[in-house]
C-alpha cells in the first residue's frame, strides 16, 4: 500500500474543517464574504437602501410626468439613467433562500414622494430628491466594500448631475437671447462671405456673376447685422474650414449651396426674437438663403433640399405647453 502523505504542521483535516473541529473554518480568500456574527452580510443593507432609493426616484419621476406632461421631455432622459441604476444594483443583490430579513431586510415596494403643484415647484422637489440621493450614495460608499463603493460613487455622481439637469433655470433674458442669435447669424455670414470669395474663382460667365451678386448680398447682410447689435460684434476669422473642396464649377456650386444651408438654422433661430421687425427680417433671410441653396443645387445637378423643416431644431416640432395649460 502507498504510504500516507504526512499532514503538514498546523493543518486541519477535511473532517475537522467540516465539523468545526479545527481553528480554520474557511479559506482566507473567503474571509471577506463571510457573514458577521449577527448573520448579516455587510453590503446587503447598503444595497437594499440604494435599490429602495432608485425605485422611489423612478416612482417620483413617473408621478411628476403624470402631474405635468410638459415636463416629460426634460425628465425622460433622467428616468433612463435611474432605471439603468436600478438594473445594475439588483444584479449585486443576489437573493438567497428565505426573505433575507436577518441580512438587512427585504426590498420594500416603490414609493413616490408627494409633489407640489406647478412645474417649477415639481422641478425644485425633484432637484432636492436628487441631491438627497447623491448624498446618500456618498455616505454608502464609506460603508461598502471597495468594488461596490465604486458603483455607488458613480451613481451618486450621476444623481448630482441630475440635480443640475432638472434645475429650474431662470427664464432667459429676451434681449440677451436675441443678441446671441444675431451674433450666430453674423458668424455664419462671415463664413459665407469668405466662402463665396473662394468659390468665385472657379466659376465663369453667368454663374460667376450670380456668385458675385450673392457675395455682395452677404456682405450687405453682414453689415446690417453689425448695425443691429448693441454690443461688440463677433469678428470674422482669418480663414474657415470649408465643407466642400472647390476644384471645379460643380464643386463650387456645391460649396455655395452648403454655405447657404448653414445660414438657414441661424436665421430660423433669430426668428424667435422678441421684436416683430427682427422676426420678419430673420424669416426673410432664411427664405432667401434657402432659395439660393436650391438654385446652386440645381446648377450642380443635385436634387432639391429634402428637409420639410429646414433649420428647425427637432425639439421645436412638438408644442411646449405654457405652465398651467
Amino acid at each position: 500500500m502507498p504510504e500516507a502523505v504526512p499532514r503538514l504542521p498546523g493543518t486541519v483535516s477535511r473532517r475537522g474543517v467540516l465539523l468545526g473541529g479545527g481553528a480554520v473554518l474557511a479559506a482566507p480568500w473567503l474571509a471577506g464574504c463571510t457573514a458577521r456574527a449577527d448573520g448579516a452580510r455587510p453590503d446587503v443593507a447598503t444595497l437594499v437602501g440604494a435599490i429602495t432609493s432608485e425605485q422611489d426616484l423612478i416612482a417620483t419621476y413617473e408621478a411628476a410626468k403624470a402631474a405635468d406632461a410638459s415636463l416629460a421631455r426634460r425628465l425622460d432622459p433622467v428616468l433612463v439613467h435611474h432605471r439603468r441604476h436600478l438594473e445594475v444594483l439588483k444584479r449585486h443583490y443576489v437573493p438567497g433562500s428565505g426573505n433575507r430579513a436577518r441580512e438587512g431586510g427585504a426590498i420594500p415596494q416603490p414609493h413616490a414622494a408627494e409633489l407640489p403643484q406647478g412645474p417649477s415647484q415639481i422641478i425644485a422637489a425633484l432637484r432636492l430628491a436628487e441631491d438627497r440621493a447623491a448624498a446618500a450614495r456618498r455616505a454608502d460608499a464609506a460603508k461598502a466594500a471597495p468594488a461596490l463603493a465604486q458603483l455607488l460613487a458613480s451613481i451618486g455622481a450621476c444623481e448630482a448631475g441630475h440635480a443640475e439637469t432638472v434645475r429650474a433655470h431662470p427664464p432667459a433674458d429676451p434681449a440677451a437671447s436675441a443678441t446671441e442669435a444675431i451674433q450666430t447669424a453674423l458668424a455664419a455670414e462671415h463664413a459665407a462671405v469668405y466662402g463665396y470669395g473662394v468659390l468665385g474663382g472657379k466659376l465663369r460667365g453667368t454663374p460667376q456673376q450670380v456668385a458675385k451678386t450673392y457675395w455682395d448680398a452677404h456682405r450687405a447682410q453682414r453689415d446690417k447685422l453689425v448695425s443691429i447689435l448693441s454690443v461688440r460684434p463677433v469678428a470674422a476669422a482669418a480663414g474657415y474650414r470649408l465643407p466642400v473642396k472647390v476644384t471645379n464649377a460643380r464643386s463650387a456650386a456645391r460649396l455655395a449651396a452648403a454655405l447657404e444651408d448653414d445660414l438657414v438654422p441661424a436665421y430660423v433661430a433669430l426668428a424667435g426674437a422678441p421684436a416683430a421687425d427682427l422676426r420678419v427680417f430673420a424669416a426673410d433671410s432664411a427664405e432667401r438663403s434657402m432659395a439660393r441653396s436650391a438654385r446652386w443645387r440645381a446648377s450642380a445637378g443635385d436634387g432639391a433640399p429634402g428637409e420639410a423643416f429646414p433649420g428647425l431644431p427637432a425639439a421645436a416640432l412638438s408644442p411646449r405647453p405654457e405652465p398651467g395649460e
